[in-house]
């Protein structure tokens, strides 16, 4: 079963893909986490310096670039930065959202989908806090991408969904909570569903829902995540959003030009590589007839 969704939507799901319909994603939009990975305290030039030197360094690498409003976007793309042959997905969500997973996420002020496309974005991105056997922040939570999921179609815009799931218990309850998270949110319209490792299992169930799903890295090492993204291609997915596990020893600024072209450039081109076997957007998602247009008959 496929997914019918607008020709805008479509023409930027082009846009934020490689030439095999993939998702091959360099993941720099995080704030509180990027901070984190530095010794000391740092700036907001500080953090975008390095946003920018991730991003330069992999050149037309990626298909796309995550970045974000508050230290990097349009600023990024505006000084030229991000290549014009890579597409841009942007976050809407406000950070300080891990101090309490109860009280739900908030959209960055100042920023709707309209805004991202109006100001250049392919795509935008919602990350949530979500179980959905917690009923209540779950319920919250699924009318707040509710929301931005009709804005994005509103403006044509592809929407990329990242459920985050919290006080996991064991494997076992790992991969039901991903797999549940990703059958109700995707019930709410089309997205693309961004979505940490469910174990084997677990990728091979994602693949049988009608929505394209990319595994993200979510802070493991690169080692582990080569070899979940591997097994996680065979199973269906459409490709990778990756972050900490990609740049995270090339935040040292004495070494990082030599990390970045020996570590994390020779990293993204293995990372692409093993998305040989995954499964293109448009198995999944078509665009809306063109019956009704008279020169389509």
């Amino acid at each position: 079963m496929t997914v019918a969704t607008s020709h805008g939507v479509v023409r930027r799901l082009q846009r934020i893909s490689d030439d095999r319909g993939l998702f091959c994603v360099a993941a720099v939009d995080h704030r509180d986490s990027m901070a984190a990975e530095f010794a000391e305290h740092v700036t907001a030039e500080t953090l975008t310096r390095f946003k920018a030197d991730v991003i330069s360094a992999l050149g037309e690498r990626p298909s796309a670039v995550m970045i974000e409003p508050e230290f990097s976007f349009p600023h990024l793309t505006d000084r030229g930065v991000v290549p014009r042959s890579v597409g841009v997905i942007c976050a809407l969500e406000a950070q300080g959202y891990m101090a309490d997973p109860s009280a739900g996420n908030q959209l960055m002020p100042g920023w709707t989908p309209r805004q991202l496309l109006d100001a250049g974005a392919d795509c935008a991105k919602l990350l949530i806090l979500y179980r959905p056997d917690d009923e209540e922040p779950a319920r919250r939570q699924e009318r707040l991408v509710r929301r931005v999921v009709d804005d994005c179609a509103a403006a044509q815009l592809p929407v990329l969904i990242e459920p985050v799931p919290y006080e996991l218990a064991d494997d076992d309850d790992r991969r039901r909570t991903i797999v549940a998270s990703a059958r109700r949110l995707s019930a709410l319209g089309p997205m693309i569903l961004k979505l940490p490792y469910p174990g084997e299992a677990g990728c091979r169930e994602l693949s049988e829902i009608d929505n394209p799903w990319a595994l993200l890295s979510w802070g493991v090492a690169f080692e582990e995540f080569a070899r979940q993204l591997e097994v996680a291609a065979e199973a269906g997915c459409s490709g990778f959003m990756v972050g900490r596990a990609l740049w995270r020893e090339a935040v040292a600024e004495a070494d990082r030009a030599e990390v970045l072209a020996t570590t994390v450039v020779p990293r993204f081109d293995q990372l692409c590589r093993l998305m040989d076997n995954g499964r293109p957007w448009h198995k999944v998602v078509q665009p809306t007839t063109l019956d009704d247009w008279p020169w389509a008959r």
